[in-house]
C-alpha cells in the first residue's frame, strides 16, 4: 500500500494521469465492484433509471477527484476513505438529479440510523419463499418507481459477492452454498434500510474496516459494529 501510494505521488508530479489511474485500480480493486453494486441497488429502489448511469463513468469521476485533490490526501488510509466517499457522493448526486431520493434519506445520520436499527429489530421479517431475483437481472417491470421504499422479495448475488458477504457476516463460502441460507440472506438484504445496507456493502464489498466506514458514513466505529452485528444476528436467527 505504501509503495503504491508513493507511485501515485510520482505520477502526480509527472502529470501522468493514465499511470496514476492505473495505480489506483491496482490499489483498490474492490472499488469498481462496490460502485457497480451500489448503482444496481439505486436502480432497484427506483432512485436511478435502469442502465443509464455507468460504473465506468462514476469510477472516472472518482479518479479525477483523486488526481485533483491528491496533494491534500495525507496517506493511503485517507485516500481509501476519500475514494469510497466520492463514489457514494457521485451516485447520490445522480439520484438527487433524478429527484428520486426520499426525504427521509436526507435526515441527520444519527437519527436515521436509530430509526433503521429500530426497524431491524422490530419489523424485519423473512420470507424466502418468493421469486429469486438476480441483482444484475432486475427487470423494469419489477421496479415500482413511485414507491420510496420498494423492496424486491429476494436478492441473490454472483459468487464473488456471496463470498464477500459471507465473510462480513461471519459465515463461510460453504454456508452460502446452501440455497435456503442464500435465499434468506437475499430476503433480509432486500429489506435492509439504506444506511444499514450501505454499511454492509462498504464492509463486505469494499473491504473497509469499521473505523473507515464510520468516517465515510458519519458514525462511530462501535455504531458501525452494532449495525453489522444486527445483520449477522438477523441472518443466523432466521436460518
Amino acid at each position: 500500500m505504501k509503495e503504491k501510494f508513493e507511485a501515485l505521488e510520482r505520477y502526480k508530479k509527472a502529470s501522468d494521469k493514465a499511470k496514476f489511474d492505473e495505480i489506483l485500480t491496482e490499489l483498490l480493486p474492490r472499488l469498481q465492484k462496490y460502485i457497480e453494486h451500489r448503482i444496481k441497488i439505486y436502480e432497484a429502489k427506483g432512485w436511478l433509471p435502469k442502465n443509464f448511469y455507468k460504473t465506468a463513468d462514476v469510477l472516472a469521476d472518482v479518479y479525477l477527484n483523486a488526481y485533483r485533490e491528491f496533494e491534500r490526501i495525507k496517506n493511503p488510509g485517507d485516500l481509501k476513505i476519500r475514494l469510497f466517499s466520492w463514489a457514494d457522493q457521485i451516485i447520490g448526486d445522480f439520484a438527487a438529479k433524478e429527484n428520486k431520493i426520499p426525504e427521509k434519506q436526507k435526515m441527520q445520520v444519527d437519527k436515521l440510523v436509530k430509526e433503521e436499527l429500530k426497524f431491524m429489530y422490530e419489523d424485519l421479517t423473512v420470507d424466502a419463499d418468493g421469486e429469486i431475483l438476480l441483482v444484475n437481472d432486475i427487470k423494469d417491470e419489477d421496479i415500482e418507481y413511485q414507491q420510496d421504499y420498494f423492496r424486491p422479495k429476494v436478492y441473490v448475488f454472483d459468487f464473488d459477492s456471496q463470498k464477500a458477504f459471507a465473510q462480513s457476516l461471519g459465515l463461510t463460502v460453504e454456508d452460502f452454498k446452501d440455497e435456503k441460507l442464500r435465499s434468506i440472506f437475499g430476503s433480509i438484504y432486500s429489506q435492509l434500510p439504506e444506511t444499514i445496507r450501505r454499511v454492509l456493502d462498504l464492509n463486505a464489498l469494499g473491504g473497509l474496516t469499521y473505523g473507515e466506514i464510520a468516517e465515510i458514513i458519519g458514525l462511530k466505529p462501535d455504531e458501525v459494529e452494532k449495525i453489522i452485528v444486527s445483520v449477522q444476528d438477523k441472518v443466523k436467527t432466521s436460518v
